[in-house]
């Protein structure tokens, strides 16, 4: 295995290594990157990846698809006389029924994304499955209102 005249071969041991440093939390909440795991089971806890798990992504998708399905049903409850429990939603609907829906769909949206980041979080992660359990109770008293 000779080496020809003019090629250069660089060695892999004296090349940047890039898991010198964990990713880090701005990695994480920006879109790109190919890390969606961890290789040994000991870098699973309090760290980042540049994706979210395709468990953590369906949670943040059913939050945030809640999130819109429990504004379009509180809408329909204040049309029939019903009124808003949460004061700054209520503020916020003073301002349109535009702006309710945005601002609940987005501030929502921006937590969740935010638990999703940190998934392998303990905390976070639980929190998340304590978004979409609040959610599942939401919508259970929605469907329990429209069907009294």
């Amino acid at each position: 295995m000779d080496n020809p005249v003019g090629v250069v071969l660089s060695e892999r041991r004296w090349q940047f290594d890039r898991r010198v440093h964990p990713t880090t939390l701005w990695s994480a909440l920006r879109r790109g990157g190919r890390r969606k795991g961890f290789r040994r089971s000991c870098e699973a806890c309090r760290a980042y990846v540049d994706c979210p798990s395709q468990h953590a992504a369906l949670l943040f998708f059913f939050v945030v698809g809640a999130s819109g399905l429990d504004a379009l049903l509180t809408l329909l409850f204040i049309q029939n006389g019903g009124g808003e429990a949460n004061p700054l939603m209520c503020f916020v609907l003073s301002h349109g029924q535009t702006s309710f829906m945005g601002i609940k769909m987005g501030l929502t949206g921006l937590g969740a994304w935010f638990l999703v980041a940190h998934q392998y979080f303990p905390m976070a992660y639980r929190g998340l499955l304590g978004l979409a359990g609040g959610y599942i109770g939401i919508l259970f008293i929605h469907a329990v209102i429209w069907l009294s």
